[in-house]
């Protein structure tokens, strides 16, 4: 099992040393021949031995003795412990790759292909102290109510419910994504609102008039408040400006917004997002699988239509 731990260590430093690219040599060859059962013909595992022999006798004798009468067991611990790295390794890179972390989806524990945690950062929501405590685990559609939210593609058995926030930087780096998978795989796609930014629901009651004026001109209008720089979100006139250009009726969409009837029923859609018990954006359902955070496009591809589709 030496030559098997001396042949990945010297293949890596072959990288740089043309010493140990001739050392790897030597040791493949041994795996060769150990594998089939046969004895290394270059000495290569005694040469080996001999070396890390001499360097540890020159500190300790009695170190140097314990090594020599323990080499093949010593070997063999090393080789389960490289082995046990190697597949932790693979295992978290195949995560990292379908669910965007080393420890699996909306995991945020330290994952070196993601050291800032990009892929799981959420703007945290204002709400009282939740019964279910903030994991992903609690999150669900289980009797939540979503006939009045904004919805298209509706004949698809494919399904992503997006809870996000305009003002979220997350949330602004995750729609474009989620636009581009629903364009082209024709998802049934419903869009939740929910401000975590501002005390405001302006943008909410926005939402809720142009859809029922004009459900087209709602995800048109979606895109631009997306794309639109986020000081503007705050200034009535800029998002006037932003509706007038889709050809609604500025007036009437005002006279909607401020009718408190829209304030009741964009209130009752906050108590349905709340329910999910969701804890930040954004928070994507695909098929009713949560994803808590920006992922990478492939990873809502892969969680939508399998690994091989994205």
């Amino acid at each position: 099992m030496f030559c098997i731990v001396a042949f990945v260590v010297l293949a890596i430093l072959g990288i740089f040393s043309a010493t140990n690219r001739q050392l790897a040599k030597e040791a493949l060859d041994c795996v060769s021949r150990r594998v089939t059962l046969r004895p290394c013909n270059t000495g290569f595992d005694e040469k080996m031995k001999a070396k890390i022999l001499g360097n540890v006798i020159t500190r300790s004798e009695t170190a140097a003795r314990l090594l020599n009468n323990n080499f093949e067991l010593l070997s063999w611990i090393f080789f389960v412990m490289m082995l046990g790295s190697s597949i932790w390794s693979v295992r978290g890179l195949y995560l990292f790759y379908t669910t965007g972390s080393c420890n699996g989806l909306n995991q945020d524990a330290f994952c070196v292909f993601d050291p800032s945690g990009a892929n799981n950062q959420i703007s945290n929501i204002n709400k009282p102290c939740p019964v279910q405590q903030k994991t992903a685990s609690n999150l669900t559609l289980n009797g939540i109510d979503l006939s009045t939210f904004p919805v298209k593609n509706t004949d698809s058995k494919d399904k992503i419910v997006f809870i996000g926030c305009y003002l979220c930087d997350y949330t602004r780096k995750a729609y474009p994504l989620i636009e581009q998978l629903v364009s082209k795989f024709n998802v049934n796609f419903t869009f939740a609102d929910y401000p975590t930014k501002e005390s405001s629901d302006y943008l909410s009651r926005v939402d809720y008039c142009v859809y029922h004026e004009n459900p087209d001109t709602f995800w048109k209008l979606n895109d631009r408040l997306f794309a639109a720089d986020k000081s503007d979100l705050s200034n009535t006139d800029e998002v006037n400006q932003l509706m007038g250009g889709l050809g609604l009726d500025v007036g009437k969409m005002d006279t909607c917004i401020a009718d408190p009837q829209t304030e009741a029923a964009v209130q009752s859609q906050f108590t349905q997002i709340v329910k999910t018990n969701f804890y930040g954006t954004p928070t994507i359902f695909i098929n009713g699988v949560p994803l808590v955070g920006p992922k990478p496009y492939r990873v809502y591809a892969i969680m939508l239509r399998g690994l091989w589709y994205w």
